[in-house]
């Protein structure tokens, strides 16, 4: 019966961060990225800096929740190890697919990280949680080297211009020197597969693994000062914040730092909602979870009207001028995207339009598998 109860909770609390984290990520990426950041922060102190501390670790908590999310299918006996595998390589190849579609629109496509996740991941799914850390690491140790080989790159929110750029540049900027590049951002997905397939249940609002992610959490701050250190004066990333908020955070370290703070939440919320038990909105919650794509993919596409729309009337400056305005936007993007999704729920398919496709193309051939 314990067993049980654990069992759900730790779905409930993971289905609420993917949630929670899904709508978040949809949000900075496709509001405050493109310029929205000069809207929510003085814009007269306004430096590199502060966008990797206070943005960039939405998305990657999101890349290491779905890692998690992942790894409990893998727990499901009734599920083969190798129909899973092969539902998510077409999971990732869809997702992907849909990242390299707007491109165009988004040069730091998320669609693009979490698809190349998936394809990567699927061939980890029979390993233990130990082996999938080391990777993880690894990958991240890689991502450090590859910094250093200093490949020129030049990233365009609008586009990928190859013939301007080159395809070396493009491949450089996708594989480890762009925003959300498989190297090191797949290291956030994996350590959430790594952290999944090990001992989720919930033992207090600090159990044992926290001071784990504790730890991670250190190295990142010690990576980031050995990295500060190697490539730049340490006057030369400081800006008018408060520590750790005034400090440039290179990808390696802020990999650590995000997988720690990952860590940290999924057993926080894990235990908060084995205190909950049952609750009526759990289940609407857990249903509106898996329709985590299609939010995202709505989001993308009001986002992108949002900017066409002021760039069009040359007003593009205005959109991200005032923080109301882009505030009020974004959480009218959110409801718009909700109430999307549940209005096809209840009208066309009990699955979401991306989830559906997935659902499909994931089922398709498996019939005797």
């Amino acid at each position: 019966m314990s067993s049980s109860k654990n069992k759900v909770a730790h779905f409930n609390g993971v289905s609420f961060a993917l949630l929670i984290f899904a709508l978040a990520t949809a949000g900075v990426i496709s509001f405050i990225t493109i310029g929205g950041i000069f809207s929510l922060i003085d814009v007269k102190k306004m430096q590199i800096p502060v966008y990797f501390s206070y943005f960039d670790w939405i998305p990657a908590i999101f890349l290491f929740l779905l890692g998690v999310g992942l790894a409990i299918q893998s727990k499901n006996k009734a599920q083969s190890v190798q129909k899973l595998k092969l539902n998510s390589q077409r999971k990732g190849a869809l997702l992907l697919t849909i990242g390299m579609a707007f491109a165009p629109v988004w040069g730091i496509n998320i669609f693009i990280i979490i698809g190349a996740s998936y394809l990567i991941s699927s061939a980890l799914l029979r390993l233990d949680s130990l082996t999938i850390h080391a990777i993880s690491l690894a990958v991240i140790l890689i991502s450090l080297v590859l910094v250093n080989l200093d490949i020129p790159f030049r990233y365009k929110y609008f586009v990928f211009d190859v013939q301007s750029d080159g395809v070396f540049k493009l491949i450089s900027f996708v594989f480890f020197n762009g925003y959300y590049s498989i190297f090191p951002w797949v290291a956030a997905f994996m350590s959430g597969m790594a952290v999944g397939k090990g001992v989720l249940r919930p033992r207090g609002f600090f159990p044992p693994t926290s001071f784990i992610a504790i730890f991670i959490l250190i190295l990142g701050f010690a990576t980031n000062i050995y990295c500060v250190n190697l490539y730049a004066p340490v006057d030369a990333f400081v800006s008018k914040f408060l520590y750790p908020f005034n400090n440039f955070v290179y990808q390696p370290s802020f990999i650590l730092i995000s997988i720690g703070l990952g860590w940290i939440i999924t057993n926080f919320l894990n235990h908060c909602f084995e205190l909950l038990g049952p609750r009526n909105w759990i289940d609407k919650v857990k249903d509106l979870s898996t329709s985590k794509y299609s939010l995202l993919l709505i989001m993308y596409i009001l986002g992108s009207l949002y900017m066409a729309g002021f760039a069009f009337s040359g007003t593009i400056v205005i959109g991200f001028a005032y923080p109301i305005l882009l505030l009020v936007f974004i959480f009218m993007a959110m409801g718009v995207a909700i109430w999307s999704v549940l209005f096809w729920k209840r009208k066309v398919n009990k699955y979401a339009p991306i989830e559906w496709v997935i659902k499909y193309i994931s089922t398709k051939d498996n019939s005797n598998k």
